[in-house]
């Protein structure tokens, strides 16, 4: 098992037969940002980069993630991440009090997607003002469940059970037993910052694209 990022990177490269500036380019990133995936320096990696890196090297992404799995998009694999036809893929629009909750998908409107996502992908409308001015109400966000956020990330989170919301992950440290503990920042100064280690926290699913919507 290839425990390292950096091992995971070189082999898939090296079975794809692309270079570290075709695979930055594939990623939307600089060729020294994959220099550092490969020297060790970077160990995680955004959910979007990771998406698009594993299209790129024809791996399953959950394994080039964190190596669960086989690096291979096999049969067994496709029903968690699956190439789709570019466009093709319809993911769900459904509301906040309905994530996390079993849905039939021909009953939503839905987005079209040419991402890799699981079959557990759905998108939901910003409903407030908590994450502007980058995110104002009405944007859409498509989320993968099955996508492990890494700090820096958007998430959707549940907080002490309440109803589901949109906010940024951002590592705090470990606590006094070693555990890892986050906080959700609103992008919006008038709303609280959520922190780990005093809610209930629940991660619903890591946003893997982003779509911004002019105003009439």
């Amino acid at each position: 098992m290839m425990s390292r990022l950096s091992e995971r990177v070189k082999s898939a490269m090296t079975a794809a037969g692309i270079s570290q500036v075709a695979l930055a380019r594939a990623c939307n990133i600089s060729q020294p940002s994959v220099a550092s995936w490969l020297n060790g320096t970077t160990k995680t990696l955004k959910a979007e980069t990771a998406v698009a890196a594993a299209k790129a090297l024809n791996v399953n992404v959950r394994w080039l993630v964190d190596g669960t799995g086989s690096p291979e998009i096999t049969v067994a694999s496709k029903s968690n991440i699956e190439p789709a036809e570019i466009g093709t893929r319809r993911i769900p629009l459904i509301e906040f009090k309905f994530i996390a909750q079993p849905i039939d998908p021909q009953l939503y409107p839905y987005l079209l997607t040419d991402m890799e996502t699981s079959d557990k992908a759905y998108a939901v409308a910003i409903k407030d003002s908590s994450m502007l001015p980058k995110f104002e109400i009405g944007d859409r966000v498509i989320v993968d469940p099955d996508v492990r956020p890494v700090p820096g990330d958007f998430v959707i989170v549940r907080v002490d059970s309440n109803e589901p919301i949109f906010r940024k992950i951002r590592e705090l440290g470990t606590d006094i037993n070693g555990n890892i503990q986050y906080e959700f920042v609103p992008l919006n100064d008038d709303f609280s910052v959520i922190r780990s280690d005093r809610h209930s926290i629940e991660i619903l699913g890591t946003m893997l694209e982003y779509r911004k919507y002019r105003k009439p």
